[in-house]
């Protein structure tokens, strides 16, 4: 949020002209209503052009997705700025419908490739957010999660209460991880963010965040995230629990946030306690 509203000859650009923007916030964060369209800045167009086509392409069962909308001249992206359909609802706390929502779509990305640019961060440079949590995702499934993010932390500073309480947890977890054997494909990442609900008419999908894992790491981050941070009951978990592999899915979803906190500069310590509840929450169930 905080960025400022599309210029007029952007506007202009998606046939939009006429349109006074306003600046949107729950699944629509960083977006601005103008008239029928979505516009929203992006820093990669790259990133932003895939996401574009892959809208355009993808046909999810029961699922409203927010479409792409080209410029007059047929662009995806103009001056940095791209637009999708505005459709309206908002967040809710249907968790259960989120969970099968994101599968939904997860089972209309099956076929699609892997994107280039899903690659894990370099050290050496400054890191995005985007770059900070690829490497938090990064080490939840890597063989040696240490070597991933030591290569960020300072080894002289000295962490905040939350932050150590948060690495000291992760090292327990990491000790739990098994093989995990469903295949990877391409999936959303981030179902709480990005979908929203208008009474019963479908679900809508705002964005798509790509990862390269199995079909029920969409879920598991949505639990955990969920469970943390939106009141959501702990028997969520059983409901899911007949997802492949979804205890250890779980649980690398858990290190994930857990990593997050400890490398994020802008977490924050009121978010820690209810991700320290998931963790034992979680932690618990393996033992």
């Amino acid at each position: 949020m905080g960025m400022t509203a599309p210029p007029l000859h952007i506007l202009s650009g998606f046939q939009v002209g006429h349109a006074t923007p306003v600046e949107l916030d729950d699944a629509w964060a960083g977006g601005w209503r103008c008239d029928r369209a979505v516009l929203r800045w992006t820093d990669d167009p790259a990133r932003a052009t895939w996401t574009a086509k892959t809208l355009d392409r993808v046909r999810p069962a029961g699922v409203a997705v927010a479409r792409p909308i080209r410029s007059s001249d047929g662009r995806w992206s103009v001056g940095g700025w791209n637009a999708r359909t505005f459709l309206s609802g908002a967040r809710a706390p249907r968790f259960d419908e989120t969970a099968a929502t994101v599968l939904r779509v997860n089972e209309a990305l099956r076929d699609e490739e892997r994107p280039a640019f899903l690659t894990a961060p370099e050290p050496g440079r400054t890191w995005s957010e985007r770059d900070i949590l690829a490497a938090a995702e990064h080490a939840a499934w890597s063989p040696d999660p240490a070597a991933v993010v030591g290569a960020v932390l300072d080894p002289d500073s000295v962490p905040r209460d939350d932050v150590a309480q948060a690495i000291e947890k992760v090292v327990g977890l990491v000790l739990l991880r098994d093989e995990v054997t469903a295949p990877d494909q391409l999936v959303h990442a981030d179902a709480l963010g990005t979908t929203a609900y208008d009474g019963a008419a479908d679900p809508v999908v705002t964005d798509i965040v790509p990862a390269w894992r199995p079909a029920g790491w969409s879920v598991a981050v949505l639990i955990v995230d969920s469970l943390a941070w939106a009141n959501a009951e702990d028997t969520l978990l059983n409901r899911w629990s007949h997802l492949p592999d979804f205890p250890q899915l779980v649980l690398r979803a858990v290190i994930y946030r857990l990593f997050v906190h400890v490398l994020h500069p802008g977490s924050r310590p009121e978010a820690w306690p209810g991700l320290a509840r998931v963790s034992d929450v979680v932690a618990a169930r393996f033992r």
